[in-house]
């Protein structure tokens, strides 16, 4: 008996869905493997690399942002404070919301970070020139773009 669903189209192309998800597992695999003696899970090194991004976040917004629910959210917020790495402070206006900054004592950890993400960038764009890297995060924020989202954040 024929099956009643219908053949899938033949691909001319790569899936783009395929490709991005594979480039951000290496890109993952290659900075925790060089983080691993920081003492941070990736989700946590994830999260400290927002807050230092956006100091002053909302909770609400980290947990939109890295997909997680706001009670998760302040879990592992609650580790970082424990480790002394961020801080949270009562919003000004809004006293329900509370807003999430690295404390001094995380600054050399993100300044790390930053050195070890480096090195990730480093190798995944070795023989990469810089006229093909400008042309590479450009056709990235145009896929942003198309999809409806800000490529500001990552192109800074």
């Amino acid at each position: 008996m024929a099956s009643k669903l219908a053949a899938l189209p033949a691909q001319s192309e790569p899936s783009l869905g395929y490709a991005f998800s594979d480039l951000l597992r290496l890109l993952r695999r290659d900075f925790h493997s060089r983080a691993s003696g920081l003492g941070l899970t990736p989700a946590l090194a994830r999260l400290l690399f927002h807050v230092h991004r956006a100091p002053g976040s909302r909770q609400t917004d980290l947990a939109a942002r890295l997909e997680v629910t706001p009670v998760t959210l302040g879990r592992m917020i609650d580790r970082l404070v424990n480790r002394g790495y961020v801080t949270r402070d009562q919003d000004a206006v809004d006293r329900r919301a509370v807003r999430v900054y690295v404390a001094p004592r995380g600054e050399p950890l993100v300044a790390r970070m930053a050195q070890i993400a480096e090195g990730t960038k480093a190798r995944a764009l070795e023989g990469i020139g810089p006229r093909q890297r400008r042309t590479l995060y450009a056709l990235l924020a145009r896929v942003a773009e198309n999809l409806g989202g800000e490529a500001q954040s990552w192109t800074r």
